[in-house]
């Protein structure tokens, strides 16, 4: 297989740590940095479980630990349940733009909110942001393929989405909510609406980041059918193995 150029991508291997998503468990990532990307390069990187935030790529190398499993919905197939169609009815007022990702009082308003909120319900480690942190951490880099989903109510921002748009593919990044929505489901809805610009688009794959089976926060991604877990992370010049997750139960 031939890959583009990886323009100046330096990995390195961080510092093993405490899991944020299982208890007594240790986590440790390998990192990547570059400030641009082909889509061709980056959908190579996404089909092996590499994710994005700003100029950081990241994925897994824990020593003990295989429970953060790359997820990707396979968008051609994809049937909303009950519960996921109850949802789309219940927001169907609200306003959606797509556009290049920008960073603005409002955005941090949002963020700050919502991770406030966060922090109360689920302890959270409490982190107010600034403007340049917002920027370090999402729009630093030259990446033609990063989107912003706004979700707007009577005008008024509510829920923001970062999205990667490629080609074939698409990466759910992040996504935050004023947390006055909290019932309204806004992250099954957000999710909803990119797998609708997916297929709409003809793109193959959503891909949904790590999927970890017995944390709540991380498990929520299987309710999106059909999907197909990663079966390993492999080195840029082997192939991945995807498999059906329904399959793999039969």
């Amino acid at each position: 297989m031939t890959h583009d150029a990886p323009f100046a991508e330096l990995e390195i291997e961080g510092t093993a740590s405490p899991c944020s998503y299982l208890p007594g468990q240790t986590a440790r990532m390998v990192y990547r940095i570059a400030y641009e990307l082909t889509e061709t390069r980056y959908e190579q990187l996404l089909s092996r479980g590499w994710r994005r935030f700003g100029r950081t790529l990241f994925r897994p190398v824990c020593a003990a630990c295989r429970e953060c499993r790359s997820l990707r919905v396979r968008l051609p197939d994809f049937v909303p349940n009950k519960n996921q169609r109850r949802c789309l009815t219940q927001n169907a007022g609200l306003t959606l733009t797509i556009q290049q990702p920008t960073v603005s009082d409002e955005h941090i308003s949002l963020y700050n909110h919502y991770h406030l909120d966060m922090h109360h319900r689920r302890q959270w480690p409490c982190r107010a942001i600034t403007t340049d942190q917002y920027f370090e951490s999402f729009l630093e880099g030259h990446f033609e393929f990063a989107r912003e989903f706004q979700y707007r109510d009577n005008g008024r921002l509510i829920g923001l989405g970062l999205v990667d748009v490629t080609a074939s593919a698409m990466s759910s990044i992040y996504f935050f909510h004023n947390p006055e929505y909290r019932e309204r489901g806004l992250g099954t809805f957000s999710i909803q609406k990119e797998i609708e610009d997916g297929r709409s688009n003809e793109r193959r794959w959503l891909y949904m980041g790590y999927y970890i089976r017995d944390c709540a926060s991380m498990n929520y991604k299987n309710r999106f059918r059909p999907n197909e877990i990663l079966q390993s992370y492999v080195a840029d010049d082997q192939m991945p193995v995807w498999q059906d997750q329904e399959k793999a139960h039969e």
